[in-house]
């Protein structure tokens, strides 16, 4: 009898002092570097383990976090960047952004190319028909139908 006293005290004395750390969400996905994506009504953000909100959910989608702690996201149907810590690296304006090759990825704009950086500095302004980055890192552009080489002056 004093066995199942016990246990029942135990339980109670834990339960009292359990706290919510987090907003309430739909749904909180798996910890990974110390965050989680968490949903809300269809739309995604993200949260440290102490349950502090990094990123309200506000994105339709939040990508995979590479090593170099940066993830694509989709807001309104743009595309952005942010890094680990919930910054906006890259603000949601382009229509798609491809994978950084080193520290910089081609963007697409109002139906026009340019480049950002990994510290989401506009490089290349989107005014191109085409870009290209060759294998030696050569920037080849399109340009009112002229093929011209640019050069990434940070």
């Amino acid at each position: 009898m004093k066995k199942i006293i016990f246990i029942l005290l135990a339980l109670f004395s834990v339960k009292a002092y359990a706290q919510e750390v987090s907003k309430e969400y739909d749904r909180i996905g798996r910890f990974e570097r110390g965050v989680a994506l968490v949903w809300k009504n269809k739309l995604v953000g993200m949260i440290r383990s102490n349950g502090k909100e990094l990123v309200k959910p506000e994105y339709e989608k939040i990508g995979s976090f590479g090593s170099d702690n940066l993830a694509f996201t989709t807001k309104e149907g743009r595309v952005g960047v942010i890094n680990l810590e919930g910054k906006v690296i890259v603000p949601n304006d382009y229509e798609s952004i491809a994978p950084f090759k080193g520290a910089y990825a081609i963007t697409k704009k109002n139906g026009l190319y340019g480049m950002v950086n990994k510290q989401g500095k506009v490089v290349i302004k989107n005014e191109y028909e085409r870009i290209k980055v060759g294998k030696y890192g050569d920037i080849r552009a399109i340009k009112q139908g002229q093929e011209i080489m640019l050069d990434i002056k940070d």
